[in-house]
C-alpha cells in the first residue's frame, strides 16, 4: 500500500489516491456487514498500485544512477513503521483488558508474526477446520501487509540487476514470474485455497501487474485520446463489476481476480499521459484525501471493527457500526498528521540511526509482549471467573484418521476390545470424532467393539470428494469400504456436518462442497447433484456387505464459538445461554439439508437418527452449557461432555449390537 507524494523523484498521480480510495473505502465496507459483496478486491487494487508506484520509482533511481538498496528499504521503513506500531500500540492495549484468555493468547502469536513480516503465514496456519473464527482477531488484516513487506524484500534483490542487463530481460523475468504465479493461484484456490489467499506465490502476479506497466512506460503514448477515455472507463467497470457481482460464495483470487487487477491496471495506463475523465473522478478532492490516508485507515478499520464485534458477540447494530467506521477515519487522519507525515518527511526520526533505533526498540516490546501473552496462556488471573464452565475440559480428540492408518497400525478401536464378533464401525468426518468418548463408553457398557474411520473435513461418501482437496480424497472412502469388506462390521453409523458438504453453508467452507468425475464447476448448487448421486449408492454398497446402515443429521450448529462466547458473556454478567437458539431456529436452518439427506436415504434401508431432541433443554432452547460446562468444542463440534447427552440416541443400538455378539 505504498504511497507516493509531491515532490518525489516520481511525478505525483493524484487519480492513483482516488483509486487507494475505492480500494480502502471497498474494503470496510465490505468489512462492515458485507455493504459492499465483493469489497474485499479492494486489497487487490492496492497490490496492483504498490507493484506500480515501487517499482516507478526503483526504475527512475536506476536510470539516474541513485539506486541504493538500503535508502530503498529506508524508505518502506519510514512509509510503513510509524502508523503500522501506532496501531500496534493501541490495538494491545484494548486486547489486553477485552480479549478472553484464549483469545488473547492468539492474539500474543499474531504479535509475534508482525516484526518478522509473517502475519500471512501466521493466519494460513491458522486457517484450518478447527481454528479460531476470523471476525474477532484484531491483527488479521496485517496479511495483507506482510505479503507487500515480503515483496519489499526480494523486488530489489531482482529487479535491478536484471535491469542493468536490459530492461527487455527485467520485462520478460517478471512476465514469466507472474504467470507462474498465476498459474499457481489458479491451482491453488480450487485445492488449497487458505494457499492462494495469503501466501506471496499465488499473489504476485498481482503486484507484477503494476511492475510490467512500470517496465513499459511509453505504451500509453501509443493509445489516442479517445482510446485512452475507454481504457479508463473499462479499468473502472471491471472493478465496479468485482466489487457488485462478487461475494463471499466466489471462488478467491483464482480467475475471479483478474477483473479488479485487470481494471487497475488500466485505469493507471490509460492515465498514465494527462488525465482522463475517470482520472479527472479519481483526482477529485475528496478522494484525494481519503487516498493519502488509506494506509492508516487500511491499519485502523478492522480493529475498531473487530473489537466491536467481540463485545457485542452478536451482530452489532447499525449506529455502533457506523461509530466504528468513523472512529477508524478519525484515527487514521491523526496518525497521517502526527505520525506517518512527520517521519516520511524526516521531521522525526531525522536521521537512519534514530529510525533503527526506534524500530529496535519497538519490535523488542511487541516480542516482548507477544511472548507474555502466549507463555502465561493469555494472562488468565485477568479473569479468574471463567473456568466455572468447564473450558479447560475440553480437548480435541485425538484419534488416528484414515490417512494415518499406516503409520497407527491400523483404525483405531474404542468400546470393548475383548468383545466377541466384528463389532460396529463408526465413519465420518470431525464430527465423528467429537463422538468418540460417547462411542466408547456405550461400547464399553454394552460389550461392543467400536472401530472408527475418519478424515476431517471429508464427507462419508463414496466417489465424491471435497471441492477444495481434489480428487486424491477419493482413496479414504476405498480404504474404508475395503476394511468394511475384510471385517464384516454387523452395524455401521455415519456422521457429518451435512450442510458443508451440501450447501456449503455451515461457516462458508466452499473448499469442502462435494464434486466428482461428473462435477468440476464452482457452482455449490452442484454439490447437492453430486452427493444425491453417490450417498444412496454408498447406502446400498454398506448393506450388501451385510451392515445395518444408520445415519445420523448434523449436530445443530451454534450462532458462536460456545467456550469462547460463554467466557464473553460471563464477562458482561450475562447469563451462560443469553446467546443460545431457539430449537425451532435450528430445525430451520438445517432443513434443507435434512429434506435431502431424507431424499437420499429413502428407499435404502438405511435408519436416520436425529440428535437435536437430545440436545434440547426441554424448554425449547438448544442450550450452550449444562451443569456448568460447556456442551461443545466450538459452533458445532460436540464437547466430550456434550457428547454424552447422545447416549439415549445410541443405547439400543449398542444394547442390540452387544446382545447379538454375547450370542456368537
Amino acid at each position: 500500500m505504498e504511497s507516493h507524494a509531491p515532490g518525489t523523484r516520481f511525478a505525483y498521480r493524484p487519480e492513483i489516491d482516488g483509486l487507494r480510495a475505492i480500494a480502502v473505502l471497498s474494503v470496510i465496507l465490505y468489512h462492515a456487514g458485507g455493504l459492499i459483496p465483493g469489497g474485499y478486491v479492494g486489497v487487490d487494487v492496492f497490490f496492483v498500485i504498490s507493484g506500480y508506484l515501487i517499482a516507478s520509482i526503483a526504475i527512475r533511481e536506476r536510470e539516474l544512477g541513485s539506486f541504493r538498496l538500503l535508502a530503498f528499504w529506508e524508505r518502506r521503513l519510514r512509509r510503513l513503521f510509524p502508523a503500522w506500531f501506532a496501531m500496534i500500540v493501541v490495538t494491545t492495549v484494548v486486547a489486553l483488558a477485552l480479549l478472553i484468555p484464549d483469545h488473547l493468547e492468539d492474539f500474543g502469536e499474531s504479535l509475534l508474526s508482525q516484526p518478522t513480516f509473517t502475519a500471512n503465514f501466521h493466519f494460513w496456519e491458522r486457517s484450518g477446520y478447527f481454528e479460531p473464527e476470523s471476525e474477532w482477531q484484531p491483527l488479521l488484516h496485517t496479511w495483507s501487509l506482510a505479503v507487500e513487506e515480503q515483496f519489499y524484500l526480494f523486488f530489489p534483490l531482482i529487479l535491478p540487476p536484471l535491469l542493468a542487463r536490459g530492461k527487455r530481460l527485467a520485462t520478460g523475468v517478471v512476465a514469466v514470474l507472474g504467470l507462474s504465479s498465476f498459474a499457481l493461484c489458479l491451482y491453488t484456490t480450487s485445492r488449497e485455497p487458505e494457499f492462494a489467499f495469503y501466501l506471496l506465490p499465488a499473489r504476485i502476479w498481482e503486484l507484477n501487474f503494476g511492475v510490467l506497466l512500470a517496465l513499459a512506460p511509453g505504451l500509453a503514448a501509443r493509445f489516442g485520446p479517445k482510446t485512452r477515455e475507454l481504457l479508463g472507463a473499462a479499468g473502472l467497470v471491471l472493478i465496479g463489476v468485482a466489487l457488485g457481482c462478487f461475494g463471499p460464495d466466489t471462488p478467491f483470487p483464482g480467475s475471479a481476480a483478474l477483473a479488479p487487477c485487470l481494471g487497475t491496471a488500466l485505469v493507471i495506463l490509460a492515465n498514465a499521459h494527462g488525465l482522463t475523465r475517470t482520472g479527472r473522478w479519481l483526482a477529485a478532492p475528496i478522494a484525494v484525501a481519503i487516498g493519502r490516508i488509506s494506509y492508516p485507515l487500511y491499519l485502523w478499520h478492522w480493529p475498531c471493527l473487530a473489537f466491536l464485534a467481540y463485545g457485542c458477540i452478536d451482530d452489532a447494530p447499525p449506529w455502533a457500526t457506523f461509530a466504528a467506521v468513523a472512529l477508524s477515519f478519525l484515527l487514521a487522519w491523526l496518525t497521517y498528521r502526527w505520525i506517518e507525515k512527520p517521519v516520511r518527511d524526516r521531521r522525526r526520526l531525522t536521521t537512519s540511526r534514530s529510525l533503527l533505533l526506534a524500530t529496535g526498540i519497538v519490535v523488542i516490546g511487541v516480542v516482548t509482549a507477544g511472548l507474555i501473552f502466549t507463555r502465561s496462556g493469555g494472562l488468565p488471573g485477568r479473569f479468574p471467573d471463567l473456568g466455572r464452565f468447564g473450558i479447560d475440559e475440553i480437548l480435541r480428540p485425538k484419534v488416528a484418521t484414515i490417512e494415518q492408518w499406516d503409520e497407527k497400525g491400523g483404525p483405531p478401536r474404542l468400546g470393548d476390545l475383548s468383545a466377541t464378533g466384528p463389532g460396529m464401525l463408526v465413519w465420518g468426518d470431525s464430527h465423528a470424532l467429537a463422538l468418540t468418548r460417547l462411542f466408547d463408553e456405550l461400547g464399553k457398557t454394552h460389550r461392543v467393539k467400536v472401530t472408527v474411520a475418519s478424515m476431517a473435513g471429508v464427507a462419508p461418501v463414496v466417489g465424491a470428494y471435497p471441492a477444495g482437496r481434489g480428487p486424491d480424497q477419493l482413496i479414504h472412502a476405498g480404504r474404508v469400504i475395503d476394511l468394511v469388506r475384510q471385517e464384516r462390521f454387523r452395524e455401521v453409523i455415519l456422521v457429518a456436518k451435512w450442510p458443508m458438504y451440501l450447501t456449503g453453508r455451515s461457516g462458508g467452507e466452499l473448499d469442502r462442497i462435494l464434486r466428482d468425475d461428473r462435477v468440476r464447476s464452482d457452482e455449490p448448487a452442484e454439490s447437492i447433484e453430486v452427493f444425491l448421486r453417490h450417498f444412496p449408492d454408498t447406502l446400498e454398497t454398506l448393506r450388501s456387505l451385510g451392515c445395518r446402515v444408520f445415519v445420523m443429521r448434523s449436530v445443530p450448529q451454534q450462532p458462536h464459538r460456545v467456550p469462547e462466547a460463554l467466557a464473553r458473556i460471563a464477562i458482561r454478567g450475562e447469563t451462560p445461554d443469553a446467546l443460545a437458539w431457539s430449537v425451532a431456529i435450528h430445525r430451520e436452518r438445517d432443513r434443507r439439508e435434512n429434506e435431502i439427506l431424507d431424499q437420499a436415504v429413502a428407499g435404502t434401508g438405511a435408519s436416520l437418527l436425529d440428535p437435536l431432541p437430545f440436545l434440547g433443554d426441554g424448554s425449547g432452547t438448544m442450550p450452550m452449557v449444562r451443569e456448568g460446562k460447556a456442551l461443545y468444542m466450538d459452533r458445532d463440534h460436540l464437547s466430550p461432555y456434550g457428547s454424552m447427552l447422545l447416549v439415549p440416541l445410541f443405547d439400543e443400538l449398542f444394547r442390540a449390537s452387544g446382545a447379538t455378539g454375547d450370542g456368537e
